[in-house]
């Protein structure tokens, strides 16, 4: 290759360097950029032609730029790692000196590798900045940690009080059977919200992995909501909540599954249910949106509220607002769920190709609504 005239060796180390898995720049001893590839470049969000511009002009971390500077002065690979912001976003930064003639240059006393006297040291005009974006990763590594601590705390608390209570029955089976039949009872309502956390573990596993498979087909919209109405009402009179509906006049038909996205209202409804006090009113609607191609589902309700900093994390496994928020008497251990609900749900629109968002207001309430393709609309 080395005597291959045919080659266009700097058209060849342009493509090398797009070859790169990682974003990579290529600057001299005065921190000018030489060569880079188009990685570094969404990477910095940096405006193109980069060659000849200050590597100061589009890294502002200057303990970043001391790394880099370290690696000049010293002659040697320097790496280090960095977080740019509050973002979270997570860089791996290695400099490596670049030697561009066979054997190097050398001169005499004008660069130190490290000791303090003078002497015949290598010298290195180019240096290699490889940048290896961790952001992801340290996502992914915080969810593997969330979710191992809150399904063990999950669990925990439910099996804490089924042996708490099986110590407590085996006291009073012989001496006091009507206590004996409460303990039984209690246990019998811890089993079941473990049942029920494990089948909603399984069910989210089996979505996120595409395991479920969605029957899609036209369905009324109001027929959706009509139904969730009939399901739900019960549930809201023995709460003394007020369960209303909304719907928009026209057979709209929508493309779902309609057994996924009953569930997806159910768990909305439900949630509502719970964080609105004796008095207060949920409503369920559906209306076509501008453009006629989606539709949209909607639950409202009169409830506490959610704090706006809550609000981005609300679709997360596991995560629950401020547990103190739901009525004690509603279900589970202190009438929490098991904090995947709204997991479940944002998959399950999501296959749809639809999409689903919350707005809220403490002490006004929440609204949280997803859309749904049109399969086709016809008038009543």
């Amino acid at each position: 290759m080395a005597d291959d005239t045919s080659i266009n060796y700097q058209h060849f180390f342009k493509k090398l360097l797009e070859a790169e898995p990682w974003p990579v720049i290529i600057i001299d001893r005065n921190l000018s950029i030489c060569f880079y590839n188009r990685r570094s470049v969404r990477l910095l969000e940096a405006a193109e032609p980069l060659q000849g511009v200050s590597l100061e002009q589009i890294i502002h971390d200057q303990a970043m730029l001391q790394l880099v500077q370290e690696s000049i002065h010293a002659g040697q690979v320097r790496n280090g790692e960095y977080t740019r912001d509050a973002s979270g976003t997570a860089w791996r930064v290695s400099v490596t000196p670049l030697e561009h003639d066979e054997g190097g240059k050398r001169a005499k006393g004008t660069h130190l590798t490290g000791d303090q006297g003078s002497g015949e040291v290598l010298t290195y005009r180019y240096f290699a900045i490889a940048i290896e974006d961790l952001t992801e990763l340290r996502r992914l590594e915080r969810v593997r940690r969330d979710f191992i601590a809150n399904i063990s705390h999950e669990l925990r608390t439910p099996l804490a009080s089924v042996r708490l209570l099986a110590e407590t029955l085996e006291e009073a089976i012989d001496t006091d059977r009507d206590k004996a039949q409460m303990f039984l009872e209690k246990i019998e309502t811890e089993v079941h919200h473990l049942n029920g956390l494990v089948t909603e573990l399984l069910e989210l596993s089996r979505i996120e992995s595409g395991l479920v498979p969605m029957v899609i087909e036209p369905v009324e919209a109001e027929q959706l909501v009509r139904e969730v109405m009939a399901r739900m009402l019960p549930q809201a009179q023995r709460h003394r909540v007020t369960l209303r509906t909304d719907v928009d006049e026209g057979k709209i038909r929508v493309a779902a599954d309609s057994k996924q996205i009953a569930r997806v209202l159910v768990n909305l409804v439900h949630n509502a249910i719970k964080f609105t006090p004796s008095g207060g009113t949920v409503t369920i609607g559906t209306a076509l949106q501008a453009g006629g191609q989606t539709q949209r589902f909607f639950v409202r309700d009169t409830g506490v509220g959610i704090r706006q900093e809550e609000l981005p994390r609300v679709f997360e496994r596991f995560y629950k607002a401020d547990r103190a928020r739901s009525k004690t008497d509603f279900i589970g251990p202190g009438g929490s769920g098991s904090g995947l609900g709204l997991a479940i749900a944002r998959h399950v629109v999501e296959a749809h190709g639809g999409r689903i968002t919350v707005e809220s207001c403490v002490g006004h309430g929440s609204t949280f609504t997803f859309t749904l393709p049109v399969a086709s609309r016809s008038s009543t």
